[in-house]
């Protein structure tokens, strides 16, 4: 659930498209773009504007002292988890902080392509990722990309045994995994989408089933907020209502760039980032 970008071109295949016919089409695309399990369904090729599923390279990120290896999604989803978004790459940079042998129980909500939850997974916590069904296919071989074993069966149940993931759209009741007593929320790039989808009751919904949530296992979760800054009234208008409405406050944090002009960064050297926490105020001694 985030920003969705226009949908990348390929060039290479434009000249000529209409005058081949449809199996030969078929053939090139699959003979440029190689096997890959995110290009599927090539048969049902359709529109010339965006026809072919861009094969998405695999990225390597360094986070919390890991390769974190990734492949993006489709992106002909109508959705916008299929990418990596530089909020993720902030909110994992948090926990560089945090002691080492702290063992954390985190969710990344909505988490694109896992960058976030599988870092932090990789560096020890208890993690659960989820975004939604159509987007988990993605996540899942993502996970099993960053574990040890090379045998398939052995790669799904070591990715299994890494995180545990979780299909979930926003304002549904929430299914068992995620009715966990989390430590941290993880929230990367997703108040635009919030705001500019109209999405505000769907998204408070969750937050208040992952606050209520968590308060019945003795503890509230703290909401960690990164992301790219792209209408900052109304992001601001989010978080304020989220913190009314929950009662948690609000602080501002500073964005750790470390890295963050390095080829393994999605952040953009011109854009700027912010990095929030909402959490519940201890109570008076």
């Amino acid at each position: 659930l985030r920003p969705r970008p226009p949908c990348p071109q390929l060039p290479s295949l434009a000249s000529g498209w209409a005058s081949r016919p449809r199996a030969m089409a078929v053939a090139v695309v699959a003979q440029q773009l190689g096997s890959d399990n995110d290009v599927r369904n090539r048969a049902s090729l359709a529109s010339p504007a965006c026809e072919v599923p861009r094969r998405r390279g695999c990225q390597t990120y360094q986070l919390l002292g890991n390769s974190i290896a990734l492949s993006e999604g489709n992106c002909e989803m109508s959705n916008t988890g299929w990418r990596t978004w530089a909020g993720a790459w902030i909110v994992a940079k948090y926990f560089e902080s945090h002691p080492k042998d702290s063992r954390r129980c985190v969710l990344d909500l909505s988490c694109g392509t896992g960058l976030a939850g599988i870092a932090l997974a990789l560096a020890g916590h208890q993690v659960v990722l989820c975004d939604q069904e159509v987007n988990m296919f993605t996540v899942r071989n993502n996970l099993q990309r960053n574990v040890a074993a090379t045998d398939p069966d052995e790669a799904a149940e070591a990715a299994q045994q890494l995180a545990r993931t979780v299909g979930y759209s926003w304002g549904a009741p929430l299914p068992d995994e995620l009715r966990s007593s989390f430590d941290f929320v993880l929230c990367g790039d997703l108040l635009y989408h919030v705001w500019s989808g109209r999405l505000q009751n769907e998204f408070l919904a969750t937050l208040q089933y992952l606050h209520g949530g968590s308060s019945r296992g003795g503890k509230r979760p703290n909401f960690i907020f990164g992301f790219q800054v792209r209408s900052g009234r109304q992001e601001q208008q989010v978080l304020e209502s989220i913190s009314r409405r929950l009662g948690l406050e609000l602080e501002e944090l500073s964005v750790d760039v470390t890295g963050g002009t390095s080829c393994s960064s999605p952040l953009h050297p011109q854009a700027k980032y912010r990095l929030v926490r909402l959490f519940a105020a201890p109570p008076p001694a």
